[in-house]
């Protein structure tokens, strides 16, 4: 019998190599360790047709020697003897190749594949905080806020649009009437109908022709948008 344990998740891959070992160690009556060294067509033959003086079965370990896709060819190619062997052979690894995995399926070997899950590694970060950083023009905690969205993985286009948002909601409620919403969240459009304060009309103009010329600027060869944010930053 040929089981192949492989996978990216190595916890899963290890753990679920030692399950196998335990189980298959007592039906057997001997363990053999298969070193790269030692891999070859003929060893596999041969430790594939080897049986006791009394039936004897023998558990032979393939454990991460397999790297070599040469390697993995020997083994493939001897599959069909390994599933059909009175012993066990046990393989683990971290990956096997595509075509490889394909030739040990149509042999009839035991295969478990373990993948390891996907995990948001951006830390987590509020990017309306600096919608509400350019309404204080707070410059620096608007630089801050900037880079610390950078660290935690924010595209500098994502960081633009946010700020261009926030202009844009500023300038819908500089000059509307009290009460007046303009479409918005009552919380947001009362805190930004306070932002709005903090800039003339012209300024909050300027604020939106800097950040869509800096887009178009950036993305036609000219000047990186996260340099043009700090520029933007320190003009406010």
């Amino acid at each position: 019998m040929l089981h192949i344990i492989y996978g990216s998740d190595r916890d899963a891959t290890r753990t679920q190599f030692h399950v196998t070992h335990d189980v298959v160690r007592e039906k057997c009556s001997d363990e053999v360790l298969i070193t790269e060294g030692s891999l070859s067509d003929n060893s596999l033959a041969e430790a594939a047709s080897s049986v006791g003086l009394f039936g004897e079965k023998t558990l032979f370990v393939l454990d991460n020697i397999l790297e070599k896709k040469e390697n993995q060819e020997v083994v493939a190619a001897r599959a069909k003897d390994l599933v059909l062997s009175p012993n066990y052979f046990l393989v683990c690894e971290p990956s096997l190749e595509k075509e490889i995995i394909e030739a040990l399926e149509k042999a009839g070997a035991n295969i478990q594949e373990y993948v390891a899950q996907k995990t948001n590694a951006r830390p987590a970060f509020n990017i309306f905080s600096l919608g509400d950083a350019l309404g204080r023009r707070s410059k620096k905690e608007l630089w801050v806020l900037c880079h610390e969205a950078l660290d935690a993985g924010c595209e500098p286009e994502e960081i633009s649009g946010t700020l261009f948002w926030s202009v844009k909601n500023m300038m819908l409620l500089k000059d509307a009437p009290a009460g007046v919403l303009c479409g918005l969240n009552p919380f947001i459009a009362k805190k930004t109908r306070e932002f709005s304060k903090n800039y003339s009309k012209e300024e909050i103009i300027d604020l939106s022709r800097a950040l869509v010329a800096a887009y178009h600027y950036a993305h036609n060869g000219g000047e990186p948008m996260d340099i043009a944010l700090e520029r933007f930053v320190l003009s406010i």
